[in-house]
């Protein structure tokens, strides 16, 4: 009897620790999974290095929300686990100095906000939907004093042992301060994930910004290195440097803490 019961102990404890383990490798998935249907609440603060000797620390909350939806709260999906809505809310708050006091601000940048509807298919997740750039910013040195809207799309796949995705997002001003310069660019972000083993990860996410009124293509490198420490808790660091383009030389430092809370499809 007391054989069967030290069995039958270690039998629980291994599927225990086998769920755990697989707990840790999901939430490492939709830790770096734009479309996952999951509400992820993110904490992520930004100390960039400006080659003009200037500095910048941005601290950028991020709250998304999976929806049973399509597109707005009142039209339902018929197939959930097939066709759903991402809803995501960016508010970055910074501090910047430069040299000679030139753009010295502290405060809250401008709000940005996606609303993808996301398609499953058999090689993938697809979204697209519309984003919004909000005015807030407390200064004329943190954001573009206008509103700018346009599309954004979203592609993510696995293949050779990889989660490989794009983020694409073009921004358009319709209206704001008129002494305040128009906006249309697009920002482009590769995504390429490597899943280890016990919930540790490599990605590369670089967010490259391509400014078509001013020919101008900001083109950053680096990779991040993070782990999902329970179902629910996921953090990153990473460093990144601009190779090419206005912010050449930039080096940036971030730190990523991610809260994710399961919902039902």
């Amino acid at each position: 009897m007391k054989h069967f019961l030290f069995i039958l102990l270690i039998a629980i404890t291994s599927n225990t620790l086998a769920q755990d383990h697989s707990n840790i490798t999901k939430a490492a998935e939709h830790a770096t999974n734009p479309l996952a249907f999951v509400t992820k609440l993110q904490f992520q603060p930004n100390y960039t290095m400006k080659d003009n000797g200037g500095d910048q620390l941005v601290m950028i909350s991020r709250i998304m929300q999976p929806s049973k939806t399509i597109g707005l709260p009142f039209i339902k999906s018929k197939d959930p686990s097939k066709i759903y809505t991402i809803y995501r809310l960016e508010a970055p708050v910074a501090s910047q100095t430069f040299p000679n006091n030139a753009g010295n601000a502290t405060g809250l940048s401008d709000l940005i906000l996606i609303d993808v509807i996301a398609f499953k298919q058999k090689k993938g997740l697809f979204g697209v939907g519309p984003v919004l750039i909000m005015p807030t910013a407390s200064s004329e040195y943190l954001g573009s004093g206008k509103w700018s809207t346009g599309l954004a799309g979203v592609y993510m796949t696995k293949a050779f042992g990889l989660t490989l995705g794009i983020l694409g997002q073009q921004f358009v001003t319709f209206a704001g301060d008129s002494e305040r310069q128009d906006q249309n660019y697009m920002l482009f972000q590769p995504i390429i994930t490597k899943i280890f083993k016990k919930g540790y990860f490599m990605n590369f996410s670089p967010i490259m910004k391509f400014d078509w009124d001013n020919d101008d293509y900001n083109i950053p490198l680096g990779v991040n290195f993070g782990k999902a420490f329970a179902k629910n808790l996921s953090m990153f660091i990473g460093a990144e440097y601009v190779v090419s383009g206005p912010g050449q030389g930039d080096f940036t430092i971030r730190l990523n803490i991610n809260a994710m809370f399961a919902s039902t499809k």
